[in-house]
């Protein structure tokens, strides 16, 4: 599921606000209405009027996010203007409010599995690498100051940064990086899977347990610990205290290179914690949760943990111990820069009160929102000075891509394509776009979403599945079953009546509470009877991303959200998993996916896209429904938000350090 990002405070010498446009994909942007404006700031494409929506523009990402192999593959030159965040001196409110609908699952970052928790450990905690700004496909260093891969891609070798220290003063080194990847696969949690897919904690090498975790030294290592972090046929080797390998070939992808590795690492799973705090409150063990990290944080991040009373709010506080105040400024960058403000409070409310708060002035940042979530555009334009902002779609893709699901080994009927044919064309796209989301929505063909990297070129040629209830009755009616044209006529009299399916949705997601009864009606329409199985989010949740050998999920709306900022992520789980009921049912799509995910050459990673693209269309293995646009809300006198599908502040930024008042 979705979920990333980090954060701090800071000594600022510039009086201006940077805008940040990078190289197509994405926009930073700041405020840029006036103080003092009695009206809702809007901008499209770069125009200041009194009635419309930002609209920054559409990014388009370039193929995969490394550059050529064995070369430095460390992001573009943190000395550049725009690689760190400048504002004037800090004056006014040092106190920034958020509200959201979601509270975090955990403050582990090898545990949690959703964006309000990626939102909390991305500014306490950090990884070795993260986006580069708005990019979709470069990256700057983190805790890794750089780094290079082999020819093939299997071997990354990471020079870590010196002088980083967790909050409470624990140094950071190598031998904590190789603790924290192989306790993320140890404890072998939900989001284990990203790191699981190329690495694993047995080996020729070496065979690492919770027991070999919790015995060893990370500070003064032992000829002995030394001896096991060193040994280099394993998924992690530590090389200096400085330097540590990643070897691909131990996860279950096999021996083979993955080309989002670097997305991968930007997910909490490979975020450093300190072995001393953890094996002081517990230590770990395998295929557990650790009590104590579920609710407490300490990393080394710009912020720390001050509260978290759950259901309610979470608060975070600088970091006065920080260790990126000690860069030099030619080798900082915006996601390692200190924080500006001071205290972060985030509540968690209904949409109600979270307007009410944003017109009361009580709450400056609103959490990003599709508008079914708000009733309308409307509700919000009529709130004097903020800025309402229409992100690129990408980010509407990165929380929640919608299909329908039909798993013929749940429901045996979708194993005809017939079946399957006759729900894409029974669905009225178009008008559940129209009066669901005003709009404010886009049909898409997966499995890459639409804004991810290739999706153009991957669904170029192809036309996606659109309104036609003739042919959905002709399809079901040459499946063997009755049906039912627009008219009254009946096709197929002697055929069987189509069985009552459940259809599953969960009301508490507003949109599914609206187009699941259309959807439902319209399956309807043509002699296919739907019973509406109402589940809520948490039940949902558990039903929908859960696997077996054959999948779990029947008939239903569905949708996916990223794990981490790439293509592959939705290719393997939409095309390569049992997410989606019955993949194996579809062998060559499996296949297509598999070597989408060890391409080394743009060339052979674009042929399995297409390739896998396609299948799935043909084969109605789902039926891709809609991208709903997501909407940023913030006061106009705020600014710093580098905006990225990545980021999870807010649900669509990267981290609170660059953010502040103008």
């Amino acid at each position: 599921m979705k979920s990333n990002n980090g954060i701090s405070r800071g000594v600022l010498v510039i009086v201006v606000v940077v805008i940040l446009v990078v190289a197509g994909v994405g926009v930073y942007f700041a405020s840029v209405a006036g103080k003092g404006t009695t009206s809702s700031t809007v901008t499209t494409s770069g125009q200041s009027t009194s009635s419309s929506v930002t609209s920054p523009a559409s990014s388009t990402s370039q193929g995969s996010a490394t550059s050529s192999p064995s070369s430095t593959t460390s992001a573009p030159p943190s000395s550049s203007t725009t690689s760190t965040i400048s504002s004037s001196t800090q004056s006014g409110p040092d106190t920034l409010v958020v509200e959201e609908g979601q509270q975090p699952d955990s403050m582990d970052p090898s545990v949690e599995f959703t964006t309000p928790g990626n939102e909390i450990t991305s500014n306490v905690y950090q990884g070795l690498v993260a986006p580069y700004l708005s990019s979709n496909s470069q990256y700057v260093g983190v805790l890794a100051q750089s780094w290079t891969s082999s020819s093939d891609q299997m071997n990354w070798n990471f020079t870590l940064r010196q002088g980083v220290t967790f909050s409470n003063g624990d140094p950071f080194n190598a031998y904590v990086m190789w603790y924290s990847l192989y306790r993320t696969l140890i404890v072998n949690q939900a989001p284990s899977f990203i790191l699981g897919q190329n690495f694993g904690v047995n080996s020729s090498g070496a065979n690492i347990s919770d027991t070999v975790l919790n015995s060893m030294n990370y500070s003064s290592p032992s000829a002995a610990n030394l001896t096991l972090m060193e040994a280099p046929l394993q998924s992690f080797q530590v090389i200096s205290q400085n330097e540590i390998a990643l070897h691909l070939g131990y996860g279950y992808n096999g021996n083979v290179s993955y080309s989002a590795l670097l997305a991968t690492l930007t997910a909490p799973s490979s975020f450093a914690v300190d072995p001393k705090v953890v094996l002081a409150n517990g230590g770990v063990t395998a295929n557990t949760k650790n009590s104590w990290m579920q609710t407490n944080a300490l990393g080394t991040g710009f912020y720390l943990l001050n509260s978290w009373v759950q259901g309610q709010s979470v608060k975070l506080v600088r970091n006065t111990n920080y260790w990126g105040g000690n860069v030099p400024s030619g080798q900082s960058n915006y996601a390692i820069q200190p924080a500006i403000l001071g205290t972060i409070i985030i509540y968690y409310k209904p949409t109600s009160s979270r307007i009410a708060d944003l017109k009361s002035g009580a709450a400056q940042i609103l959490g990003a929102t599709d508008v079914s979530e708000i009733s309308g555009l409307a509700t919000l334009q009529g709130i004097p000075n903020i800025n309402i902002t229409k992100l690129p779609i990408e980010f509407g893709s990165a929380v929640a891509s919608y299909f329908v699901f039909m798993n013929p080994y749940i429901n045996s009927q979708f194993n005809n394509t017939l079946v399957r044919a006759a729900v894409a064309n029974a669905i009225d796209y178009k008008g559940i776009i129209h009066a669901v989301f005003s709009d404010l929505a886009q049909t898409w063909i997966g499995p890459i979403p639409p804004g991810f990297a290739n999706y153009n070129q991957t669904v170029q040629g192809l036309t996606g599945y659109s309104y036609n209830p003739t042919i959905a009755a002709q399809d079901l009616a040459s499946a063997g079953y009755q049906a039912k044209l627009s008219n009254g006529t009946t096709l197929n009299q002697a055929g069987a009546a189509f069985p009552t399916l459940n259809f599953i949705y969960s009301p508490d997601l507003v949109s599914e509470s609206q187009a699941a009864p259309i959807i439902a009606n319209e399956l309807g329409a043509i002699g296919m009877k739907v019973n509406l199985v109402s589940m809520t989010f948490s039940q949902y949740t558990a039903y929908l991303f859960s696997t077996g050998a054959n999948g779990t999920k029947g008939f239903g709306l569905g949708y996916y959200s990223e794990d981490y900022f790439a293509s592959q992520d939705f290719v393997t789980a939409l095309a390569n998993s049992n997410y989606t009921g019955a993949p194996v049912l579809f062998s060559n799509q499996s296949t297509y996916a598999a070597n989408a995910a060890g391409a080394t050459d743009n060339a052979t990673l674009l042929q399995a896209y297409s390739n896998v693209t396609t299948t799935m269309l043909n084969s109605y293995n789902d039926v891709w429904l809609y991208v709903p646009v997501q909407l940023a809300v913030n006061v106009q006198n705020l600014a710093g938000m580098v905006p990225n599908p990545t980021g999870s502040c807010a649900g669509y930024f990267m981290f609170y350090n660059t953010v502040h008042y103008t």
